[in-house]
């Protein structure tokens, strides 16, 4: 708004090629994410990630959805607009186009207001804004981060609610 506009957060409408990116990323992402890099750090820091927040949504359907209807709107759209449109570009009035330090200082922002998980899920959190940062870079629309964090936190609450969240709890 600084500048009287929002185009400086990259809402760009989406097109057809734009869904496959969308798909290959979450794919990508939620996989080698989920089996390789979650026990990596469950291994690294001795002890998985404290999910314990979201237990009390198992088997609980009016809970699940609440928490999917607020996840969506307070995690998917308000941490994208924080912490990759708005930060990337104070960030970017801050230290010019020197993407890799905005790509980790948004992640640094992005992870500390998950310290409630532990150091596992601190780690786990700055890998995601490490790879939502990247995102955000290569595709330049603000609309591919919200829909992939969004599916990433959809699956995280799906499990919670069935009942699988021992699976993020998985050490090599």
């Amino acid at each position: 708004m600084q500048n009287g506009n929002l185009k400086p957060l990259n809402f760009k409408n989406l097109k057809s090629g734009d869904i496959k990116n969308i798909v290959v990323s979450y794919l990508v992402l939620e996989l080698s994410v989920d089996f390789m890099i979650q026990p990596l750090v469950n291994w690294l820091c001795n002890e998985p990630a404290d999910y314990s927040t979201f237990e009390h949504i198992r088997g609980d359907t009016a809970q699940y959805l609440k928490w999917l209807y607020r996840m969506w709107i307070s995690a998917a759209v308000g941490e994208e607009l924080l912490f990759r449109a708005f930060a990337f570009a104070q960030l970017k009035n801050i230290f010019g186009d020197r993407k890799i330090l905005i790509v980790i200082l948004s992640a640094l922002m992005f992870c500390l207001p998950h310290l409630y998980q532990g150091m596992a899920g601190l780690i786990m959190t700055f890998v995601f804004g490490i790879a939502f940062g990247f995102l955000y870079i290569k595709f330049k629309n603000i609309w591919i981060n919200i829909i992939i964090h969004g599916l990433i936190d959809t699956v995280f609450l799906t499990l919670s609610y069935l009942g699988y969240i021992e699976f993020y709890q998985f050490i090599w």
